[in-house]
């Protein structure tokens, strides 16, 4: 059985329902940020189609008017981006700041009620907390506007250059738009692979077992999205006494039968994997032996469950079971 795991902080709307097979690589989710990183991607590959517009033309000797006005366009393109994102990041900045000037208020009225004795220190220390990380990101907004700012205004005046360069097209021209090109591709590949951050597929082929976090849900970064398990194929864990795990060999069969009813009958299986290791036991005897040491010292033992049984468990993961081992076999 295997967890899906992504970065905490996400709410992500799942695209399966427990039950539900799936095979290896299939998205499972799509995370908060997917249709920003998206418009990202297309925003990169729009940049490529130009490069490569350019490069052709230079590689074809049709410069002049047309170039020109493509590079104005490219030119234009980026101080809008560039008014666009200054009215983004300042409109973070203000909600940071915002935010920042609410935490110290309350900090200011927590640290009176804490003199008054009317609330806990660790109350009082949470509003402090708050404070800090409002700070912390009123700071991280601001860096995030500087660093734009830069980088476009870097990009405008490249492109500025570019096009007084236009009058006259050399073989220097056609290898800077090549490597120009080739940068754009680069970006293309990193803006695909923050987008693949954003869809969460499934290591393996399985069956959805569990579905941890629903739509809204902040991911529990312990449990993960959801529960997944290869149920094409069961197995039976048993406990067995470090006193007899030496009669205990791969391939001997065993018969496995629910500890409380969980299926009729008994199945069958065989001795797949025996533990290296001898530990205190982590199952139960259940209320068949209330007098049971639970200190006892055993070994973990795998039976692979007999292909035609594996049907009739495969709803049933996590079941307590006993397992009788015919040691007389082999």
């Amino acid at each position: 059985m295997a967890h899906c795991q992504v970065q905490p902080g996400c709410e992500p709307p799942s695209l399966v329902e427990e039950g539900d097979s799936v095979e290896t690589g299939q998205i499972i989710a799509v995370l908060q940020g997917f249709e920003r990183r998206q418009r990202d991607l297309e925003e990169a590959q729009k940049t490529v189609e130009f490069y490569q517009a350019r490069l052709d033309q230079l590689k074809a000797g049709s410069g002049g008017e047309a170039e020109v006005a493509a590079q104005e366009a490219a030119i234009a393109r980026l101080e809008a981006q560039l008014r666009t994102e200054q009215l983004e990041r300042a409109a973070a900045i203000a909600s940071a700041e915002a935010d920042l000037r609410q935490a110290q208020q309350d900090l200011t009225r927590d640290q009176d009620l804490a003199a008054a004795g009317a609330i806990s220190q660790q109350a009082l220390e949470t509003s402090q907390q708050t404070v800090e990380t409002a700070t912390a990101m009123l700071d991280q907004r601001q860096a995030q506007l500087a660093n734009t700012m830069q980088t476009l205004e870097q990009q405008i005046s490249q492109e500025q250059n570019n096009l007084a360069r236009l009058r006259e097209v050399r073989p220097v021209d056609v290898r800077v738009a090549q490597a120009e090109l080739d940068r754009a591709l680069i970006a293309v590949e990193q803006r695909q692979a923050d987008l693949e951050d954003t869809q969460v597929r499934v290591p393996v082929a399985g069956q959805i077992l569990r579905i941890n976090t629903r739509v809204g849900e902040q991911v529990n970064t312990q449990e993960g999205i959801v529960e997944l398990g290869r149920t094409e194929q069961m197995y039976a864990i048993a406990e067995i006494y470090e006193t007899d795990i030496t009669r205990v060999q791969l391939g001997q069969p065993a018969r496995i039968t629910s500890e409380y009813g969980g299926f009729q009958d008994e199945i069958r299986g065989t001795v797949d994997h025996v533990g290296l290791q001898i530990g205190q036991r982590q199952l139960s005897e259940g209320s068949s032996n209330p007098t049971q040491d639970e200190n006892t010292r055993v070994v973990e033992v795998k039976i692979r469950i007999d292909p035609t049984d594996s049907p009739k468990i495969a709803s049933l993961t996590n079941m307590q079971v006993r397992v009788a081992i015919d040691v007389s076999s082999q």
